[in-house]
Order: C-alpha cells, then sequence, then structure tokens
C-alpha cells in the first residue's frame, strides 16, 4: 500500500484535497503553529472544518521528512498495525491458518484498496482504533476499550456515535457503569465539538457539514421526520440504486454473514451517515468511506464463523478465503485493467502504476519552475508536489495576492471544492490581471504576477 500510494504521488495522480490540505496542516503542527490549511482559504483553521486533533501526532514524522510522501507513508502503516487486531480477534476462534487467511483477506479487500487510492484522510486512524475498540470488548479489557474510545473521539466528530454505541455493548454485562458512561460522555463530547469547538474555529461561526436536506435542517428536524415519516428515511437508504449496490459489494465477499452479528451495529452510523446525506460522494465505493465499514463487518464475520464448529466451520472458511482471498488475487492477475476502479493495487501487478508519461514530466516541469518561498494558486493535481516549498492556495478561495498561477489546461475544473472554477475561469482571470506566461510544458502553464520581486517572508510553506 505504501509503494502504490508513492507511485500515485509520482504520477501526479494525488490532489490538493486532501493530501495538500493535510500537509499544510501537519506542517503547521510541526512548527508548533496553527494548523491553518491556505488550500480551504485564506487562515483558514482546519479545527473549524472537521475535528481531527489526533493529526497532530504525525508532526514529528515531518521533523525527520518534510514532506507529504510521509503522510502516505503514515497511513499505509496505520492500515497495517490494523491487521494486528484483526489476527488477534480472529486467533482466538479460529486455527492459526484459518485465522491468518482472513487477515490476508481483510488486508486485500477492495475498501482499503479504495482508502489507498485516495490520498490521505483522518479516519486512516479510525480503522486500527476501532479494531482495537472491538478487540477489547471481546476480551473485556476495559482500560483499553476506554483508551480506544478517547482516542477515537478525537479522530473526527461523527466517531461520537461509533463510542456511544460501544458503550451500549459494552452495558450488556456487568458492572454497567463503564458502557454507560461511554454512551453520555461521547454524546455530551458529539455536542460540544459541533456546537462549540469547531464554531469557535470557523469563519462561518457554525458546524458546515449538515448535509441532511431531505431530512430536515438539523438534528430536531431530522428526528421528526424520522419519528413521523420512517418510510422517507427508508427511501433514502435505498435510492438511488448506488447505495444498495455499495452494501452489496460490502456484504457479498462475507457471505452475508455480518448480519447476524450485533458487533455489526458499530457500522449501521457510518451507513447512515453516508446513505442519509445529500452528497453522491458518499454513496458509491470510491474512496476512503468504506473502510471503517469493511474493518466492522470482517471482524463480525469472523466472530460468526467461530461460533460455527467441525465442517461447517471449515465450508464457511473455504468460501471466505475464495471471495476474500483467491477472487481479488485472481483477478488482479489475470484482468488487472478490468478490475483497477474495484481494486487499484492491480496497477502494481500490470506495471501502470510506473509508468511515466509526457503529461507527468510536464507537470513535474512547471513544478520545478516555481521557486520557492512564493505565493501560488495551483491545480489540484500540482498542489500537494507546491505545499512543501510554497503557500498553496485554491482558486476562487483566496483574495491575497498571488506570486503565480500554474495551470493544467488539461483539466476541467483546479479543484473538486464546491466553487467549481474551470481553468479557463483561472486563465481569464490571470492573464486580464496582468500575469505572463513564464513557462508551459504541453497543457500546462505557469504565470507570474506582473508585480513578483522575487520570493518572500510572507510565503513560507
Amino acid at each position: 500500500m505504501a509503494t502504490y500510494s508513492l507511485t500515485r504521488y509520482a504520477q501526479f495522480l494525488t490532489a490538493g484535497h486532501d493530501l495538500g490540505i493535510f500537509d499544510q496542516v501537519v506542517r503547521a503542527y510541526a512548527h508548533f503553529r496553527a494548523p491553518v490549511a491556505p488550500l480551504k482559504g485564506d487562515g483558514f483553521n482546519i479545527l473549524g472544518d472537521h475535528f481531527h486533533p489526533i493529526m497532530a501526532v504525525l508532526a514529528p514524522l515531518y521533523w525527520i521528512w518534510d514532506d507529504p510522501r510521509m503522510l502516505l507513508l503514515a497511513q499505509s502503516a496505520l492500515l497495517a498495525v490494523s491487521t494486528v487486531f484483526v489476527w488477534r480477534f480472529a486467533r482466538r476462534r479460529l486455527t492459526p491458518g484459518w485465522a491468518g487467511l482472513l487477515t490476508v483477506g481483510y488486508a486485500l479487500g477492495w475498501p482499503l484498496q479504495g482508502m489507498v487510492n485516495f490520498d490521505v484522510h483522518e479516519v486512516a486512524f479510525a480503522i486500527p482504533l476501532l479494531a482495537w475498540a472491538v478487540d477489547s470488548l471481546d476480551r473485556r479489557a476495559d482500560r483499553e476499550l476506554v483508551a480506544a474510545s478517547v482516542l477515537l473521539l478525537l479522530v473526527r466528530e461523527d466517531m461520537g456515535a461509533i463510542v456511544a454505541l460501544l458503550g451500549l455493548l459494552r452495558a450488556t454485562w456487568r458492572p454497567r457503569r463503564l458502557g454507560l458512561a461511554l454512551v453520555a460522555g461521547s454524546a455530551a463530547w458529539l455536542v460540544l465539538v459541533t456546537a462549540v469547538l469547531i464554531p469557535h474555529f470557523s469563519r462561518a461561526g457554525h458546524y458546515a457539514y449538515w448535509d441532511f436536506p431531505a431530512l430536515g435542517p438539523d438534528v430536531g428536524g431530522a428526528l421528526h421526520t424520522a419519528i413521523t415519516d420512517p418510510a422517507t428515511v427508508l427511501r433514502l437508504l435505498v435510492t438511488p440504486d448506488q447505495k444498495w449496490h455499495t452494501m452489496l459489494f460490502l456484504l457479498v465477499p462475507l457471505l452475508l454473514l455480518p448480519l447476524v452479528s450485533t458487533r455489526s451495529l458499530l457500522a449501521v452510523p457510518f451507513l447512515l451517515e453516508r446513505f442519509l446525506s445529500a452528497r453522491p460522494a458518499l454513496w458509491g465505493t470510491s474512496f476512503h468511506y468504506n473502510a471503517p465499514v469493511w474493518i466492522v463487518l470482517l471482524l463480525a464475520t469472523v466472530e460468526v464463523v467461530g461460533r460455527v464448529q467441525g465442517w461447517r466451520r471449515r465450508a464457511l472458511g473455504a468460501a471466505l478465503v475464495a471471495t476474500l482471498v483467491v477472487a481479488p488475487v485472481a483477478g488482479m492477475i489475470t484482468a488487472p485493467a478490468r478490475v483497477q476502479s474495484l481494486l487499484p493495487l492491480a496497477r502494481l501487478v500490470d506495471g501502470s502504476a510506473f509508468q511515466t508519461s509526457a503529461h507527468i514530466q510536464d507537470q513535474a516541469t512547471i513544478v520545478a519552475r516555481v521557486p520557492a518561498g512564493v505565493c501560488v494558486v495551483a491545480d489540484d493535481r500540482l498542489a500537494s508536489h507546491l505545499t512543501p516549498k510554497d503557500v498553496v492556495a485554491t482558486f476562487g478561495l483566496t483574495s491575497r495576492p498571488q506570486d503565480f498561477y500554474a495551470i493544467d489546461l488539461s483539466q476541467p475544473v483546479l479543484s473538486v471544492e464546491p466553487n467549481q472554477k474551470t481553468t479557463t475561469d483561472a486563465l481569464e482571470l490571470a492573464l486580464g490581471a496582468g500575469y505572463k506566461v513564464v513557462a508551459r510544458a504541453g497543457t500546462v502553464i505557469l504565470l507570474q504576477s506582473p508585480d513578483y520581486a522575487g520570493p518572500t517572508a510572507a510565503c513560507p510553506p
């Protein structure tokens, strides 16, 4: 996974959103500054967007190597750590052979491959922490459960719902006080973060990620809709078809076994948050969204297999090895081009991950022409290659004077942000403001401000 992530960076497939943003954020932490991300806007404090202070623990890595690729390596390491907990959980229920094969199947899972195929995200921390929490529940190790739960709350604000469910599961045996305390504490933390902390850091003064307009304008409205009109909620969960297609992709390789395990309840908040949202990007099989669901469903599957004995266990184990190990490996070896949309690590098998095109060389040429210590508006694919040396902003989200514009005209828009400014918009604005083309390589151009007089102290990375 680390190798694949580095090839994506080398091929300019990583983006300013999110790798460039987190590179700016972690570098700020490493220099003991506020986590400001210019790619999100001038002076934009990332804690006013999503609340993920756990990203600060990556800051010491930048004292070793100040580079966004360090984040790619860290994410791969986090996913690797999660396999330790999967193995430990499986080993208590199964023989070493079956436990090892199912752990390999977990690591090969398309949701994890999807995560490394999309830059870096704070949710990567949730994968080993969820595995640790479920493993702690299983061993009734209360101290470890509390530690994992506290760390989960620092990953992102929506983890409060997950910790509350962990508390409910813990409250199914005595003494129940700890479980109930986790429920109450996580609920209070969720309110504190969304109602106080995020608005405090946000320039808008409120939490900006209420994406459920069909349910109501706020949590109260959503609860009212769920109670008075449950049919609407059910309809939203299965329409459009992309939503239940995603569920099939998650459950079929696991032989639908998670459906009979209470551990699967931990996946419900993730799925509700995604499928009830108005954002289509959350509904499918792409990006990082399925990884936390995958770890929960995989552990639930192992629990179910561990309940049965004799030939039934052997039959279920063999079937799971076929769907989780044999099928993906066979697909990546025999038809790598066909399976790359779901199993992107197949690009390592057919060698396409290591290829260099003329366009990649053009992008590298323009990146090399941008001086260090300048302010630059950059195309989304160029951004994470410039953030180590410059203050990089997103076109349409900055009002400060820029020294350079780096634009790839082959891309329809400069950023994945909702403003969706086109490359043509940026080019016309820059030329109209007197910027001059100082370098061109294929479709990638670099424009310099007429007022540029060299790097300044105002534009440190």
